[in-house]
């Protein structure tokens, strides 16, 4: 059995949830992606949406909810959340529990869950850290610049989901009008392809080996650009890299 197992359901513009499991422990990244296209994309895999054990929030932007109300009434898993963000689930039919940033909770029985603060355009936007028997995930996109908190939290784990979300020149030369484009380059933004690349420069020499790249934009990037930003960065470097489609089926294990 694969120690970590990952199936990137939807991870782009149009919505984001990702299902993770760390040994025997379950669970859900946010919920911007259709009910039924979660359980078909896990009994693809032979797993059960209804082993699903928690479901944690990244923040409260519609790619990230809008599924809410249709996974809270078909499971029974409690929402993990920084305040902020449950304003946006206020009425879905689930237990919603509120964590602080930079504490550590065990959340399930031996899994240790630990959010911090991420640089982003909502009220607040959160990453995660999740450790189980020596196994460390770490978890953050939506990220406007990475920072020394972030890099700290995330450090030493053995699978990082990160953002790549934008090629800089395909998003200044794009469809966005020019205030959304400053808007997605800003500190308060999303991480371009470059910044993403150099951050894993810096986690691969804190110990990290295997990377998925999240959260990228269909209108100013593409996966193969993305894989290959951070590749050729990264070239004669020993790594595992996958770059999300918009959806995807894929199991993923580390």
């Amino acid at each position: 059995m694969n120690e970590i197992n990952i199936i990137p359901i939807g991870s782009g513009s149009t919505g984001n949830s990702i299902y993770i499991e760390i040994l025997d422990h379950r669970f859900l990244i946010d919920m911007g992606i259709g009910f039924r296209k979660i359980r078909d994309a896990l009994a693809l895999h032979d797993r059960n949406i209804n082993d699903i054990e928690a479901i944690f929030l990244t923040h409260g932007h519609s790619d990230h909810t809008k599924a809410a109300k249709a996974i809270a009434n078909n499971t029974s898993c409690k929402v993990y959340a920084d305040q902020s963000s449950m304003y946006a689930i206020r009425d879905i039919n689930a237990e919603r529990v509120i964590l602080e940033s930079s504490t550590t909770y065990e959340i399930l029985p031996g899994l240790k869950v630990r959010m911090f603060p991420v640089p982003h355009d909502y009220v607040r936007t959160c990453g995660f850290v999740f450790e189980y028997q020596g196994k460390k995930l770490g978890y953050v996109t939506d990220c406007g610049k990475m920072n020394e908190i972030i890099i700290d939290e995330i450090a030493g784990s053995d699978v990082i989901v990160i953002e790549s979300n934008h090629d800089i020149e395909m998003l200044k030369n794009g469809p966005y009008p020019k205030d959304l484009q400053r808007r997605i380059l800003s500190k308060y933004g999303h991480l371009s392809n470059d910044d993403c690349a150099e951050t894993i420069a810096t986690l691969y020499d804190k110990g990290s080996r295997n990377f998925i790249l999240a959260h990228i934009s269909l209108n100013n990037n593409t996966v193969q650009l993305a894989y290959d930003t951070t590749a050729n960065r990264m070239q004669g470097k020993d790594i595992t890299l996958y770059a999300c489609k918009e959806e995807s089926v894929d199991l993923l294990s580390f």
